[in-house]
């Protein structure tokens, strides 16, 4: 796909788990006491910052800079419990960059 890319080396390379909420948008709030922002799909870096920041304010008082606040979500249908299927695409994945 990048031929001009044949020699680069590689020093490192991230992998761990990525938080996706069902439709895709960050959430963020309070519940029973427990202050929290998830849901990030893939956008940590610049999210998680922002986010970050608006969530100190709403601790320190300022609860009208949390656009989130009031977004609910729903579960996956059929989706409860650990993710086992993701070991699978991993590896799916990992095949895929072999023979190609």
């Amino acid at each position: 796909m990048f031929p001009m890319l044949a020699t680069a080396r590689i020093d490192y390379c991230w992998g761990g788990l990525v938080d996706i909420s069902a439709d895709r948008l960050p959430h963020a709030g309070q519940h029973d006491g427990i202050y929290f922002s998830m849901g990030y799909s893939g956008h940590d870096t610049q999210m998680s910052t922002h986010i970050g920041q608006v969530m100190a304010d709403v601790m320190d008082g300022r609860a009208d800079r949390n656009p989130w606040d009031e977004s609910e979500w729903s579960a996956i249908p059929g989706h409860t419990g650990k993710p086992w299927f993701l070991p699978l695409v991993g590896t799916y994945y990992r095949i895929k960059d072999i023979l190609y």
